[in-house]
């Protein structure tokens, strides 16, 4: 994450995000062993094996607290075991400590979708929207998911 990118942290955020870099799980293993078991997570994804990189993101967010990385393969590892609270709270601390990762945003509100919270789904859309920039993809996505939230209650 950039230096801007961390500027946009709010105060929270950093204190949590430096207790979280402290921790002494944090110093256990190096980069390189952590990236290893991420390449076998991230495999189970690509297969949508779910379940079997659900216990592998675990271990590499205990041990890489702060890597963005391993906190959203565990999102979406919980996400697309519809185990949805879950999902959103390691959402929910994506964005807190790295607030440029507006996807994650999106993928709250699909979250709440699948629990059938369509209202708060269209409260955490509308938030989104007026947050990114006009035109971009990830609006696009946003307004798209809206529309279907739309036609749904039709």
């Amino acid at each position: 994450m950039s230096n801007a990118a961390a500027n946009l942290r709010s105060e929270f955020g950093q204190k949590l995000y430096d207790g979280l870099d402290a921790l002494p799980s944090n110093k256990r293993l190096s980069a390189e062993q952590l990236e290893v078991i991420y390449s076998l997570a991230y495999a189970h994804v690509v297969q949508q094996q779910y379940a079997q990189a659900l216990p592998l993101f675990t271990f590499l967010c205990q041990y890489g607290p702060t890597r963005k990385h391993y906190l959203s393969g565990l999102a979406l590892s919980l996400r697309m075991l519809a185990r949805y609270d879950e999902a959103i709270n390691m959402y929910s601390l994506v964005l807190v400590l790295f607030p440029d990762s507006l996807e994650a945003a999106l993928h709250v509100a699909e979250c709440q979708i699948g629990q059938g919270d369509t209202e708060q789904a269209r409260i955490s859309l509308v938030q989104l929207i007026s947050a990114t920039e006009e035109g971009s993809e990830l609006q696009t996505r946003a307004k798209s998911l809206m529309d279907l939230l739309s036609r749904g209650s039709d």
